[in-house]
């Protein structure tokens, strides 16, 4: 496929709002004090940011203040509660389910572009009937977008069904965003960008223009790979667990070290990371949409041997792109 065809502003419907997108977002799992975290960073999050409606029902995140962002995606509570015995917060989730998520929901008020995630019930169920339940749900707030998480259909299969993705393509019509997470894309970088490619294909074969949406990916280098191959929007964690120095994700501990924080308290760098981080995604999105305009890839500021093999990596998925200099 060229980058031409695939890489491109796309409208999400219902909530009149442009993609690119790179979403910031919160959730109290592995965060404990995120109702400090949003109040502090609330004023720099003015764009788009993804909150959870279990923070929400439980006050770790309060209702009217979710506001400030433009474009507010309320995801259904999900990754908050799934089971991980690798993680200490996860066995020390409140009840929660569909009951609760309407309830949050109901309160809501058109104050911001507000993107509705589907329920994600953490059960494996056939596609078909994943986006039924959807449409269902999404059917009793049609003021609000949709955005359609599609998950694995068998409890032995951690990766989406692509095929039944690409036959069941026309049905994708009824949503605003298509979603996945990234680690249910595929088992490799490669076959996440190949997959990503055949979604993509699939959707402009019957003149769909529906933006993607990859949850739990805010990595700089997987982000451009990701977009190159079609997808629109992107969210996640990384910007508060890790530190991006020139396009490229670093723990806290190495970054301190690299740059020669070690005199400043974890407090203080903390509240600088994230707000760079911050800085830095803004910055990423202006490259993303110079892109589209120029299809150069001197448009991403990352170390060109990186960018080389970012385009190495899109090519062998499949993908034809022009530009380089």
């Amino acid at each position: 496929m060229l980058v031409t065809e695939i890489c491109k502003v796309r409208k999400v419907p219902v909530a009149n709002v442009r993609t690119p997108l790179l979403i910031p977002s919160f959730s109290s799992r592995g965060f404990p004090y995120i109702r400090d975290v949003y109040q502090l960073l609330k004023p720099y999050v003015t764009k788009a940011s993804l909150v959870s409606a279990y923070d929400i029902y439980y006050g770790e995140i309060l209702e009217n203040e979710i506001y400030s962002s433009d474009i507010v995606f309320i995801d259904s509570g999900g990754y908050e509660v799934k089971s991980n015995p690798s993680r200490v917060d996860s066995l020390h989730c409140k009840p929660w389910g569909i009951g609760y998520y309407l309830e949050v929901l109901n309160k809501l008020r058109p104050l911001a572009q507000l993107i509705l995630v589907n329920y994600d019930c953490g059960e494996s169920q056939p596609l078909i009937h994943q986006m039924e339940k959807a449409q269902i749900l999404f059917s009793r707030y049609p003021s609000y977008a949709s955005d359609f998480l599609c998950k694995p259909e068998r409890e032995d299969s951690q990766v989406i069904n692509v095929d039944e993705v690409v036959d069941n393509v026309r049905l994708f019509a009824s949503f605003s965003i298509f979603g996945v997470t990234e680690k249910e894309l595929g088992d490799s970088l490669l076959s996440r960008c190949r997959n990503l490619l055949t979604i993509r294909s699939a959707f402009l074969g019957h003149g769909l223009e529906i933006p993607i949406h990859i949850f739990g990916c805010l990595d700089p280098v997987s982000v451009v790979a990701y977009f190159l191959c079609g997808a629109d929007i992107f969210d996640g964690l990384t910007w508060l667990r890790y530190k991006f120095i020139d396009g490229l994700t670093f723990s806290l501990s190495t970054a301190r070290f690299l740059l020669g924080q070690w005199e400043y308290c974890d407090n203080e760098l903390d509240v600088m990371n994230w707000i760079q981080n911050l800085q830095f995604l803004d910055h990423l999105l202006k490259s993303m949409i110079k892109f589209i305009n120029t299809r150069s890839v001197n448009e991403f500021f990352m170390p060109q041997e990186y960018m080389a093999r970012i385009v190495e990596l899109v090519k062998t998925a499949g993908l034809q792109i022009g530009g380089e200099k």
